[in-house]
């Protein structure tokens, strides 16, 4: 059986009891932290007997003591107590973590605080929360040391502060988190509603504000070259609409987030005032910056500054959450004009090319390519122009201060005489060659990024539109060629037979109608029938020309390889002949008609014009086609142009699906290589 203990024990014990039901109570009630607080300085105050209580919290890892509740009015709540430098009880207590006693305070260093109000002995026992020192519990005399066991009796209510700010932190917690998600849930909805940017990004700012206890907070967009603008502000030290430029030495959190592309804080801005924009300029102490990132590029950040006070630590995940819903909401946004941008690129293209499909004209086209072009950049003035070699000329504008048919040197630098800020211009090229192109000018806003890569396709499109222009006219030139060039061939069929042959026969029937009348007279009339006979060969002759002219014999009997070969020895010049890699049998008639006038134009016009003194001419067949090529040593500079028969030879070759080039520079010879496909042969007769 236990001693009995004494009755001052007892009653001490029922009090103690009493007390720390009465706190325990307080705190069970939900009151805020600071009465809390209260509650212990006073109810510790009333059972020790001691007129001087005081609770105190740590600050800035030891350097600071702030008191949060008192009994004895010897220190005032809120009052920061410096501990750097200081032997006192709670500069000890930081170092030890344990309970510390100081029986006579006079001459210790940094007591100055607790000498200065007549204490002269101190008990401090730690408060501790969730295994940290959090603060301390601090009794003081003015007579002498406080009696033993003093500790103990502190650690029962220490032990109740610690519950307290556990409970208090908890609460806050929750309450934060709950005005955190209902803050996020508003300008979610504003977003989910499709509200304006300037709508959504104030309620960015007013919400992050009002969730870091008021602080100044701006949301600002990254507009390169290190420069930002100011989207929308709360209590913020700059006007929506300033541009700044963050230099590149600058000490403060901007600098710091542009670089790592992370969250980035700054306690002391005081360290470096003439490295800081915001210390130098606006009397920031203290900032926290969080990068918006928008399809991993930096757009802008959301950052909270004050003057001097620390802010909370977890300003930065608190301010991150709604940079993340921003930077949804914007990529959002930019998918949803992408598509939109897409949509109405393909739309311009679908309608530029159904003009193209129903073979309306080049000036329309080109008045709707400039259109559409305006259309899908935002409405900046276009121009679409022509180069003819040396200078460019405006066929079609649109938005365009630019007259059309205006001309211009093609090396000028007319954009910058017209007052264009930015210009970005495309070339539309036609099978192979530069044909011209097509340009957008600002003064203002530069062109969308991918402005090249929308001009191009309708580039592409005027391409081909100017393409099947250019081929109906060529077509056209070519047949109406082809018409002239038979009309003209009839015209001297009948020409060389009406006064070659004919003429002959006509002789030919006099001759013989003398002679017929000679007879009946009795005269003789073999001079006559000689002269008839004589008309008559010679007839014979010129319409074996003529036809010899329109089909040789030699290539209608004995196919290509015979009717060149003709050609060849008939050549006033020496010519050199390669057709080992002729294919045996006979080609179509067409290709070899076709490759036979080649050869026969070529080398008339190596006798007439080229001065050559030696020509030569290959004939191969190779993978389906039939390859011609004639070469001579004169002085080139050979010019389709000039009426030499190229051109008419050119016509034959494009209505064979063949090509037709020519090699003539001046002073190295000429040399005319056509390439005919050959779908089928036979060894025999033509086809």
């Amino acid at each position: 059986m236990s001693p009995r203990r004494p009755a001052a024990s007892r009653r001490y014990l029922a009090r103690s009891q009493a007390a720390l039901r009465r706190v325990t109570a307080v705190m069970a009630a939900g009151e805020p932290p600071g009465k809390v607080f209260a509650a212990v300085t006073a109810e510790t105050s009333a059972l020790l007997g001691a007129g001087l209580v005081a609770l105190t919290r740590y600050e800035g890892s030891g350097t600071d003591s702030v008191v949060v509740a008192q009994t004895g009015g010897h220190l005032a709540v809120g009052a920061r107590l410096h501990l750097t430098g200081d032997d006192g009880i709670a500069a000890r207590m930081w170092q030890s973590g344990r309970a510390e006693r100081i029986d006579d305070c006079t001459g210790i260093a940094g007591a100055t605080t607790t000498t200065g109000l007549g204490v002269r002995a101190v008990v401090a026992v730690p408060v501790t929360v969730d295994g940290s020192l959090w603060g301390a519990l601090s009794m003081g005399s003015r007579t002498g040391p406080l009696p033993a066991g003093t500790e103990a009796r502190l650690t029962r209510f220490a032990e109740i502060v610690g519950a307290a700010v556990v409970s208090a932190a908890a609460r806050e917690n929750f309450l934060a988190l709950a005005a955190e998600q209902a803050a996020l849930l508003r300008v979610a909805a504003l977003v989910a509603h499709q509200a304006g940017e300037t709508e959504i990004f104030e309620a960015v700012a007013e919400e992050a504000a009002r969730l870091v206890q008021d602080e100044a907070t701006t949301l600002v967009r990254y507009e390169g070259n290190r420069m930002f603008t100011v989207l929308a502000t709360r209590n913020g030290p700059v006007p929506v609409g300033t541009r700044y430029t963050v230099p590149v030495d600058d000490g403060g959190t901007s600098n710091e987030m542009m670089r790592t592309l992370k969250p980035a804080r700054l306690d002391h801005y005081d360290r470096f005032p003439d490295r800081s924009y915001y210390c130098r300029d606006l009397g920031v102490g203290s900032s926290v910056s969080v990068p918006i990132i928008v399809n991993g590029r930096l757009w802008g950040a959301l950052g909270t500054v004050n003057e001097g006070r620390r802010l909370p630590t977890d300003t930065e995940l608190r301010l991150g959450k709604f940079a993340e819903l921003v930077a949804s909401a914007l990529a959002n946004v930019e998918a949803h004009a992408e598509l939109e941008h897409f949509a109405a690129r393909q739309a311009a293209l679908r309608r530029v090319a159904e003009l193209v499909a129903r073979g309306a004209a080049l000036d329309e086209v080109f008045d709707a390519v400039a259109t559409e072009a305006s259309n899908i950049l935002g409405e900046p003035a276009v121009d679409l122009f022509r180069y003819d070699g040396t200078h460019r000329t405006v066929v079609a504008t649109c938005r365009s201060s630019v007259p059309v048919g205006f001309r211009t040197r093609a090396e000028g630098g007319s954009a910058g005489a017209l007052g264009v800020g930015a210009l970005v211009a495309v070339p539309i090229v036609v099978e192979g060659q530069l044909w011209g192109g097509v340009s957008t000018t600002t003064q203002g806003e530069p062109p969308p990024a991918d402005a090249e890569d929308r001009l191009a396709e309708l580039a592409e499109i005027a391409a081909a539109a100017i393409a099947n222009a250019q081929n109906k006219e060529e077509l056209r030139a070519s047949r109406a060629r082809v018409v002239a060039t038979a009309n003209e061939v009839r015209q001297r069929l009948q020409r060389d037979v009406h006064d070659g042959a004919q003429q002959r026969l006509v002789q030919t029937v006099l001759s013989l109608k003398l002679g017929l009348d000679a007879a009946d007279r009795g005269e003789d009339t073999v001079e006559l029938m000689r002269e008839a006979l004589q008309h008559a060969e010679r007839a014979t002759v010129e319409l074996r020309d003529i036809v010899h002219g329109i089909l040789p014999v030699a290539l209608a009997r004995g196919g290509l390889r015979a009717g060149i070969d003709s050609l060849v020895t008939a050549a006033a010049i020496p010519v050199d002949l390669d057709l080992s890699a002729l294919p045996a049998g006979r080609l179509p008639s067409d290709v070899e008609v076709t490759a036979y006038f080649v050869v026969a134009e070529a080398l008339t016009n190596v006798v007439k014009h080229a001065h050559a003194t030696r020509a030569r001419v290959t004939v191969a067949g190779e993978a389906g086609q039939l390859v011609v090529q004639i070469t001579d040593d004169g002085v080139g500079g050979a010019d389709p142009r000039a009426g030499s028969g190229l051109t008419g030879l050119s016509d034959r070759v494009d209505a064979l699906d063949g090509t037709l080039t020519l090699s003539s520079a001046g002073g190295a010879g000429t040399t005319v290589r056509v390439v005919l496909p050959t779908p089928g042969t036979r060894p025999g007769g033509l086809r």
